[in-house]
C-alpha cells in the first residue's frame, strides 16, 4: 500500500510539472481541463498495471539432501504489539473526517443559500437572488447574485455571460471530483495546487465563452477589474477573482498555433512511456517444459547449429570455473538447460559437458544451506534460525560461534521475538559428526538461551534408544494386515549412534496428503519443506502461484523435506 501511494504520488507530480510548464499558458483550455482530469486518473492507474513476461524452462532433477531437527513447542512469552499502524491510521481518519466535514459544511451552505433566498429561472439558469452584497459566483446551474444590483439591472450582460458560462459547462463537476479525493487524501498537498490550476483553467475557459459572445476585450478586462472584491465566495463554487487576473488578461491575448499545440501535446508519449515503465508493476512467470529425453529415454526435437554453438560458448565459459566457485546467472542457466533438453543422446557427448552446480554434502554447505534455509523462512514470514554442529566446531546462520559465545550469539538472533514467534519458528539443527562430550557442554549453553527457556523440551542432544527389559523376551515380529490383507511395514526403529556417539536422524515424516494443493503446501511449508521445480527453487508463495495457474499439478514428497513439484 505504501509503494502504491509513493508511486501515485509522483506520477500526479509527473503530470502536473508537464501541465505547469508546457500547457498551462496556450489557449487550449478544453484540452486543458481533460488534460488534468485525466492526470488525475492516469496517476491512480499506472501504478496498478502489471506487465509479465515468461520464461520456459526445463524441467530436470537434482537429489539434495539435508538432515533436519525441529524443536517443538512453546512456552508463553510476552507478546509485543507494534501501535505504530493503529497512530497512523488514526490520524488518517482524523484528517478525513476534518476535510470531510468541512466538505459537507460548504455543500450544506449552498444548498441552504437555495432553499432560503429567492430564484428566478432564465434560460434554464437558476439565479439566486441574495440579500448580501457578494461577488456573482456559480455553481452548477445555481448562479449567486447581488438582489438589488440584479433588480436594477447593474450587472453588465459580460458577468452574467461569464457566470453562464461556469453552469453551461458544467465546471462544478470537476470541482466536486477534486475536492472528494482531496478529502480522501487529504495528506497530500498535490491535490491544492491542482484545484487552484484547475478553478484558473475554468476562468479561461469561462473568459473565452464571453468573448466570442463579441465582447471587447479591453472593455471586458476592465469590467473584471471593476466587479473583483476580496468578498468571501464559497469554496466549491466559481467567482471572478482579483488574484488571477494578471494570468487571465495574458492568455485572452494569447493565440497558440495548431502546430505548437500539436508538438507540446506528443511530448505526452514518452512522457506516459517513462511512467508506465517506470511505476507499473513487472512479473516473470516461469513455465516449466519436460525432458522429453529423460522421460521416454529419446528426444523428439533437435537442437540447432546455432543452439549447440550457443550452448558449448556458455558451457566452456563455466566449466572452467572450479566448482565450488561457479556462479551461473539464472539467464544463462535457463539457456543451458532449454538447450541441453533439446539435444539428442550424439548431440550431447559431441558438447562441452553440462556445467553442474555445487553438490551439498549431507548437512550442506555452510555458506548456501544457512541463506536458502533464512531467505525461504523470511518469505513465508516464519522466524527461523539454523545451528550447524560439525566435529567441535559450531555455526549458527551460517557464522562461526563457540561454547563460550553461543549462548550470546544465539539470543541476538531471537532478541525482540513475540510469543508467537517462538511459538511459530521453524528452526534447523543439523548434526554431522561430534563427540558426546562437546554436545554436553553445548546443550549446556543451549539451555541457558532466551529460545531454551521459552521452549518445553528443547535440546540439542539426541537421546539414544532406551535398552530392552532384561530377561524380558523380544515380542515376536508383529504383521499388520490392510484391506488388501498385504503386509503393511512397521518403521524402522531410530538409527543406532555411530562409533563417536554421534546420531544423524532422518527428517520427520511429511503431513498427509491434502487433495487441495494449496492447503498441502502450506502445510508443507509451515513443516520447513523446501520446493523445487526440476533444479530451481522456489518460496512457499511462488510454488502456491505455480500450483493455481496449472489444472495438471502435482506433489512428489518421496524426497522430503525437499518437494517437488510436478506439472506446473
Amino acid at each position: 500500500m505504501e509503494w502504491y501511494l509513493l508511486k501515485s504520488a509522483a506520477c500526479l507530480l509527473i503530470f502536473f510539472a508537464f501541465y505547469k510548464l508546457f500547457l498551462e499558458n496556450i489557449s487550449a483550455h478544453t484540452f486543458k481541463r481533460f488534460y488534468l482530469l485525466a492526470g488525475i486518473i492516469g496517476s491512480f492507474l499506472i501504478p496498478l498495471a502489471t506487465f509479465t513476461s515468461y520464461v520456459e524452462v526445463a524441467n530436470t532433477a537434482n537429489n539434495v539432501a539435508f538432515t533436519t531437527v525441529s524443536v517443538a513447542e512453546a512456552i508463553p512469552a510476552e507478546e509485543n504489539i507494534n501501535y505504530l499502524p493503529f497512530v497512523l491510521w488514526g490520524i488518517y481518519g482524523l484528517g478525513v473526517v476534518f476535510f470531510g466535514f468541512r466538505f459537507i459544511r460548504n455543500l450544506y451552505n449552498i444548498w441552504k443559500k437555495v432553499h432560503q433566498n429567492p430564484i428566478l429561472i432564465q434560460n434554464n439558469f437558476f439565479h439566486v437572488l441574495l440579500r448580501n452584497k457578494v461577488t456573482p459566483h456559480t455553481f452548477f446551474s445555481f448562479i449567486f447574485l447581488n438582489k438589488t444590483k440584479y433588480k436594477a439591472n447593474e450587472i453588465p450582460e459580460e458577468v452574467l455571460l461569464h457566470e453562464h458560462a461556469h453552469a453551461k459547462q458544467m465546471h462544478s463537476v470537476d470541482i466536486l471530483f477534486i475536492e472528494l479525493l482531496h478529502v480522501l487524501f487529504w495528506f497530500n498537498p498535490l491535490f491544492i495546487f491542482l484545484k487552484r490550476s484547475m478553478k484558473l483553467n475554468h476562468e479561461f475557459l469561462a473568459d473565452r465563452a464571453v468573448l466570442k459572445q463579441g465582447a471587447e476585450t479591453s472593455v471586458y478586462q476592465k469590467l473584471l477589474l471593476a466587479y473583483s472584491s476580496h468578498a468571501v465566495t464559497p469554496q466549491l463554487a466559481h467567482s471572478i477573482n482579483y488574484s488571477s487576473f494578471k494570468k487571465r488578461f495574458t492568455v485572452m491575448k494569447t493565440q497558440t498555433s495548431k502546430k505548437t499545440i500539436w508538438l507540446r501535446s506528443l511530448l505526452l508519449i514518452p512522457l506516459l512511456a517513462f511512467m508506465l515503465y517506470g511505476f507499473s508493476t513487472k512479473q516473470t512467470i516461469v513455465k516449466t517444459t519436460p525432458q522429453t529425453e529423460q522421460l521416454e529415454g529419446v528426444n523428439t526435437e533437435k537442437a540447432t547449429k546455432k543452439q549447440v554453438a550457443q550452448y558449448n560458448k556458455l558451457a566452456k565459459k563455466y566449466n572452467a570455473v572450479a566448482i565450488e566457485d561457479r556462479k551461473i546467472p539464472i539467464s544463462d542457466l535457463e539457456i543451458l538447460e532449454h538447450v541441453f533438453g533439446l539435444m539428442t543422446t550424439e548431440q550431447k557427448e559431441m558438447a562441452q559437458p553440462f556445467p553442474e552446480c555445487y553438490l551439498e554434502n549431507k548437512i550442506g554447505r555452510y555458506d548456501t544451506y544457512a541463506k536458502d534455509f533464512m531467505e525461504g523462512a523470511r518469505k513465508n514470514r516464519k522466524k527461523a534460525f539454523v545451528i550447524m554442529i560439525n566435529i567441535n566446531s559450531v555455526n549458527i546462520n551460517g557464522k562461526p560461534s563457540s561454547i563460550k559465545t553461543f549462548k550470546d550469539d544465539l539470543n541476538a538472533i531471537t532478541k525482540g521475538w513475540t510469543k508467537q514467534d517462538f511459538k511459530e519458528a521453524n528452526p534447523s539443527i543439523l548434526i554431522a559428526s561430534s563427540s558426546q562430550d562437546y554436545l554436553k557442554k553445548l546443550e549446556v549453553e543451549f539451555q541457558k538461551t532466551d529460545y531454551a527457556k521459552f521452549k518445553k523440551g528443547a535440546t540439542l542432544l539426541i537421546p539414544p534408544p532406551p535398552p530392552p527389559a532384561p530377561d524380558v523376551p523380544k515380542p515376536p515380529k508383529k504383521i499388520i494386515k490392510g484391506e488388501n490383507d498385504s503386509d503393511v511395514n512397521i518403521p524402522p526403529p531410530p538409527p543406532a549412534p555411530k562409533a563417536d556417539g554421534t546420531v544423524i536422524y532422518p527428517p520427520p515424516p511429511p503431513p498427509p496428503p491434502n487433495p487441495n494443493l494449496v492447503e498441502y503446501i502450506k502445510e508443507l511449508a509451515e513443516k520447513g519443506a523446501t520446493f523445487y521445480i526440476g533444479p530451481h527453487k522456489y518460496s512457499a508463495d511462488e510454488a502456491i502461484k505455480l500450483v493455481k495457474k496449472s489444472k495438471d499439478a502435482s506433489i512428489d514428497v518421496s524426497k522430503y523435506p525437499e518437494v517437488h513439484l510436478n506439472g506446473c
